[in-house]
């Protein structure tokens, strides 16, 4: 008898376009409609340092990235990366954290800021009733479109990503002619630990940028290709955030700081009622645009993960008539919510940022260990620059921010990562006790 055919692996097809648009697009989300106001709370407008802080972990991380891309050519991103060169435990937690950290949380911090952004229109959905009524439609409906077909969420996906840059573009564009330059005026140099505070709730608007890299195994020439993207998402995101940041700052002044939806704020500043009203509901519009790309996506890791053994096997059925991963997408809508209750948008973003630096230091670490094991994928890989440079700086820098975190924030994300780094080890044994059937 024969053994059976491999399963057909997809074309490599995808170029840099490909992967930086992919990038960029998931990059830029709906985290920057409010943040430039939070950062100017702690910074005023020193908040570029902030940018400048990011951008430099946000730069080395993407080398290590793209080193490990390169090695490691195969779907799944951080999830993959973390497998390759540390084992299926280590890469469980990483996965873990992609679900928990990076999906659920940042959802369910951009859901209570598109409740902040709607309660300007409705302020009866700023009280803590019409939280709760809001979630709970906005993620039943969600839910209901998904379960029904995976073709519904790509549309509802479509329909609101259209609008996504508009008002970002609009804002940079025309809000540049009404700066007061004594608004960038810096009254005095912040000390470096409320830099490290800014930058890691900033870094909230940076993260996305290994989402581009979960294509690597469509990718044509990897070694190429995925460095040259990561170089133009990166590069083109800076751009595009400073901007942001001058603008809003440069038009509100000291009243950017207390500001919930900056540039919104700005947007009425520039061009008037009307114009924040047009901005305010482009930015619904970019959130719910979030929120549904996000449920399409977002709960086939759950069900991958469940598929793998590393979450309970119920959560990867598929529903008889629908064909959808039902269980995934209502339990992921389902948690969500109850997230998104339990705290403000600020406080959730920290706790999003911190687990998805964990994933983002085990990568920069695993490029090491993925050099040692002399791992590569097809021809030559990419190299960081610098050997053991880029890797270790990341690194510190990670572990720099993670001290800026209070008490409870870090005990919470090493408690995570603590419970399902037990859990995926004994899993691990057991499997390798298990005689073989």
């Amino acid at each position: 008898m024969s053994d059976a055919p491999h399963q057909a692996e997809p074309g490599r097809v995808i170029g840099v376009a490909g992967v930086a648009f992919t990038s960029f697009n998931c990059i830029v989300g709906v985290g920057i409609f409010g943040l430039p106001g939070l950062v100017a709370a702690i910074l005023g407008p020193a908040a570029i340092l902030a940018y400048a802080a990011c951008l430099v972990l946000v730069a080395l991380v993407g080398l290590c990235l793209a080193e490990a891309g390169s090695r490691v050519p195969h779907a799944g991103g951080l999830y993959a990366y973390a497998t390759a060169a540390f084992g299926p435990v280590v890469g469980g937690v990483t996965g873990a954290l992609a679900l928990f950290a990076t999906s659920i949380g940042s959802a369910a911090a951009l859901a209570r800021f598109f409740i902040d952004t709607l309660a300007g229109f409705v302020p009866a959905a700023g009280t803590p009733v019409g939280v709760v009524v809001v979630l709970v439609a906005l993620y039943g409906f969600l839910g209901a479109a998904n379960t029904l077909g995976a073709r519904g969420g790509g549309r509802l996906a479509v329909v609101f990503g259209v609008l996504k840059f508009t008002p970002l573009l609009l804002l940079i564009l025309v809000g540049a002619f009404a700066v007061q330059p004594h608004n960038l005026a810096w009254t005095s140099v912040p000390p470096v630990p409320k830099v490290g505070e800014g930058a890691l709730l900033l870094f909230f608007a940076f993260m996305g940028v290994e989402s581009g890299l979960c294509v690597s195994g469509e990718t044509r020439d990897p070694a190429r290709t995925v460095p040259r993207a990561i170089v133009l998402a990166l590069g083109t995101v800076a751009v595009l955030y400073i901007g942001l940041q001058t603008v809003t700052q440069g038009v509100l002044g000291p009243a950017l700081a207390a500001s919930k939806t900056p540039l919104a704020d700005t947007a009425g500043a520039v061009f008037g009622p009307a114009g924040a009203a047009l901005l305010g509901g482009l930015t619904l519009l970019s959130a719910a645009g979030y929120l549904a790309a996000d449920m399409l996506g977002s709960p086939r890791i759950a069900f991958a993960l469940a598929r793998a053994g590393q979450l309970p096997r119920a959560v990867g059925r598929i529903h008889p008539h629908f064909g959808t991963p039902a269980i995934a997408i209502w339990l992921y809508s389902v948690l969500v919510v109850l997230v998104a209750l339990s705290g403000t948008f600020q406080q959730i973003a920290v706790l999003a940022v911190a687990g998805t630096l964990v994933t983002y230091l085990i990568c920069c670490l695993g490029v090491l260990r993925l050099r040692a094991r002399g791992v590569t994928g097809d021809g030559a890989p990419f190299v960081a620059p610098g050997g053991w440079a880029a890797p270790l700086a990341a690194a510190a820098m990670i572990v720099w921010l993670f001290t800026t975190l209070a008490a409870h924030e870090l005990l919470a994300t090493l408690g995570f990562v603590a419970v399902f780094a037990v859990a995926y080890a004994i899993r691990d044994a057991r499997r390798r006790t298990l005689p073989a059937r």
